[in-house]
């Protein structure tokens, strides 16, 4: 059982998430060398004279660029004048700048600070995209160049290529809920509240976040034993923790944003006692999603079997796409082999537990279903069939909640072939 104890307002925007990948990579890193790296790509700076300037504004809501970008330094101001030094008359945003205020975005919100930048490093930890050695996770790589396919031009910075929005393609969003129900087991309990309250809750004065909080807490005590007592301390810090004002708005304001970004929460402005207010609330998919994962509110200790088992016929049902059940073991395999074009090592073998996430998440997109732990039964079997000659399995391997594997080229042809002779 795994639990987000601490987000930070400036981890609003799951899109940071992508520019940490982008930046990082397999070798280990240091802190300072990931961060200098971020900010050097986020704080960009593009001028008027630039090539994409023009492309940029146009995708751009002036007022929401004159909106986030940061105010003129008024003590820098002042030393101009003292040294009679010329403003630069050129026209510039910092490249974060520009990607966040596009129109096609839903949200404007969350522009990062130069100094919290150190904070999307923990956010990337928290989601198990960053180890302790600051090295991309294998889920950190599949990020990574998943988005280099997707967003070609993105480390050029060009307008098009935008890694903030994350509703480009629906691959990049599951994957994302994904990675938050997989670290974060009081998701399903927000949901629920917020499926429970018609109104809603203000992110700047939450109420649900407590009341999911409590019963996360109630459940994990009612099926508690020796084994678990450290998840249940820590479950109870963080409930007390965000029964306080202050606290709760420092982690419902990421929290509720995450949901906005992942479809399953609106923002609405009303007007609450003759003040303007934007809180979030549910819409569809939420209350679908309330369904859905009541197997993760009920059985919070066994997240992870849950999610091997069933995620991707849930995302289905929450995100109303004609799911179909991939009954095919060709068509798993080449959905596997198509996922370890985004995750294969230059050298060595590969873990496959992120191979067979990345497989599920393209035959998602494909409007497939296969769950993760029908690949893992599928490579079992894969050992001794007849397409063993493609797959190379790592000594080690034991095939049970994790093995290593090589594919060896030739097998997405010939499995395409296959599919289509029989097809015909």
């Amino acid at each position: 059982m795994k639990l987000i104890t601490h987000l930070d307002p400036s981890q609003l925007r799951l899109g940071y998430l992508g520019c940490l990948s982008l930046v990082g990579g397999r070798q280990l890193d240091t802190r300072q060398g990931l961060v200098d790296r971020l900010c050097r790509f986020l704080f960009a700076t593009i001028e008027d004279r630039d090539a994409r300037w023009k492309r940029f504004l146009d995708r751009a809501d002036p007022d929401e660029l004159d909106r986030i970008t940061s105010p003129v330094d008024e003590k820098l101001a002042a030393l101009q004048d003292i040294f009679r030094l010329q403003s630069p008359q050129t026209r510039s945003y910092p490249l974060q700048a520009l990607w966040l205020a596009q129109r096609t975005l839903s949200s404007h919100l969350g522009v990062l600070a130069m100094k919290n930048a150190e904070h999307i490093l923990e956010m990337g930890r928290s989601f198990e995209l960053l180890t302790t050695g600051y090295a991309l996770s294998e889920k950190g790589v599949f990020l990574q160049n998943f988005l280099l396919y997707t967003l070609p031009g993105v480390l050029d910075g060009e307008p098009e290529a935008n890694p903030f929005d994350v509703r480009a393609r629906p691959a990049l969003q599951l994957f994302l809920l994904y990675a938050l129900l997989s670290v974060d087991v009081l998701t399903p309990h927000l949901v629920h509240e917020f499926a429970r309250e018609p109104a809603g809750d203000l992110p700047n004065a939450p109420k649900l976040i407590w009341q999911a909080a409590a019963c996360l807490l109630e459940i994990l005590e009612g099926q508690s034993d020796i084994t678990n007592a450290e998840a249940i301390r820590d479950c109870r810090t963080y409930a007390e923790r965000v029964h306080a004002r202050g606290a709760a708005k420092n982690q419902a304001q990421p929290r509720y944003h995450h949901l906005f970004e992942l479809q399953l929460l609106d923002r609405v402005e009303t007007d609450i006692a003759g003040r303007r207010a934007v809180p979030s609330r549910a819409n569809q998919a939420c209350r679908i999603a309330d369904e859905v994962l009541k197997p993760l509110r009920e059985d919070p200790y066994n997240q992870a079997d849950l999610l091997d088992q069933h995620f991707f016929r849930w995302s289905s049902a929450i995100y109303e796409r004609p799911g179909r059940r991939c009954t095919d073991d060709r068509q798993r395999l080449l959905y596997f082999a198509r996922g370890f074009h985004f995750l294969q090592r230059e050298i060595g073998f590969t873990p496959g537990r992120t191979i067979a996430l990345a497989g599920c998440l393209l035959a998602w997109e494909d409007d497939w279903i296969i769950e993760i732990d029908e690949m893992f039964d599928l490579l079992r079997r894969m050992a001794a069939g007849p397409w063993r000659p493609y797959l190379e399995y790592s000594g080690g391997s034991r095939l049970d909640q994790e093995f290593l594997i090589k594919i060896k080229p030739g097998l997405i042809p010939a499995l395409e072939q296959a599919i289509s002779e029989t097809a015909g």
